[in-house]
């Protein structure tokens, strides 16, 4: 059974979504709140919003009984701010920057979009509660959202970046590191490895890559961005995606082998070394980022599971 509901969480995790933190306030005033990326506009008029508690969250009596509550759109950059939402941290507002609507109840800062709500409805729903929300109030600024699906964090305007490349005179390079099981699909050349890539030409590179291996009659789930740079000597940009496949077809564009085993050093250029070496500690960390810089330095942004 719990690998069936495992199986099922991966189902709904493939749908692309945006990352929010739902809060209120307590009988005693204290803030509480989680991440959600279950959130879906339901009504313009009447104004109406809703989101998904969980019975599993420490907070779930408290938004049983709540007569108002807010919601907070993350932007691109506030990974940190989804991972203590999502985490089992005591104090989730210590380190967080937020500011109170005119109900008291927290609105975090620099988000994409704040809605104050009243509770209009409540509705039990197996395990979880669907709470409907009136806005009474709402802010929007101009940042792109962040983005999630498959149990990790992309970025759109990183996505968009690489996408408009090949419109700057910039040849654009996608490709993937695909998991089946606890291994992950490896191209060899001559003494070399390599992954399934190609240059991505007028099409983006997550479509350019899907349609791609939809050809090679690979059936292969994208994921999010894992790492975006540009190769100064090459003058290539390179965006390597996340993937996953639940088949092990002999005629592969390459072969399947185990993570545990894989000799990073055998790779065929040191951007892809590295970040292949970066990719067998997090498999075993299970906690994965996004890379962004050039093909030797840059930064790694760290990403968690959210919780509804």
């Amino acid at each position: 059974m719990q690998d069936a509901t495992q199986s099922l969480r991966g189902a709904f995790g493939s749908f692309l979504t945006g990352v929010t933190v739902v809060t209120a306030v307590d009988s005693n005033g204290s803030p509480v709140g989680f991440a959600a990326n279950s959130f879906t506009s339901v009504s313009l008029d009447p104004p109406l919003l809703l989101v998904c508690p969980g019975n599993h969250l420490h907070s779930f009596e408290i938004f049983e009984s709540v007569t108002h509550f807010a919601v907070s759109v993350l932007a691109e950059g506030q990974e940190s701010v989804s991972n203590t939402f999502a985490s089992e941290v005591e104090d989730r507002f210590a380190d967080t920057h937020w500011t109170p609507d005119t109900n008291g109840t927290p609105l975090i800062d620099n988000a994409c979009a704040t809605f104050s709500c009243c509770v209009h409805q409540r509705l039990m729903a197996g395990d979880h509660m669907v709470l409907i929300g009136e806005v009474q109030n709402f802010k929007h600024f101009d940042r792109s959202g962040l983005g999630y699906g498959s149990n990790g964090y992309f970025s759109l305007s990183n996505e968009q970046q690489s996408d408009t490349s090949t419109h700057q005179g910039i040849t654009g390079i996608t490709g993937a590191i695909i998991k089946s099981d606890d291994k992950v699909l490896v191209v060899k050349q001559d003494e070399t490895l390599n992954l399934p890539s190609i240059e991505q030409g007028a099409d983006g590179a997550r479509s350019a890559l899907q349609k791609h291996f939809d050809q090679s009659r690979l059936e292969v789930s994208l994921g999010p961005v894992y790492s975006i740079y540009d190769d100064n000597e090459t003058g290539s940009r390179y965006t390597w995606f996340l993937g996953n496949t639940s088949v092990t077809p002999t005629d592969a564009p390459g072969v399947f082998t185990p993570i545990e085993s894989l000799d990073t050093s055998a790779f065929h250029n040191t951007a892809v070394a590295i970040m292949m070496e970066r990719f067998v500690t997090e498999t075993r960390q299970n906690v994965f980022g996004l890379y962004v810089g050039d093909a030797i330095t840059g930064d790694v942004h760290h990403q968690n599971n959210t919780q509804d």
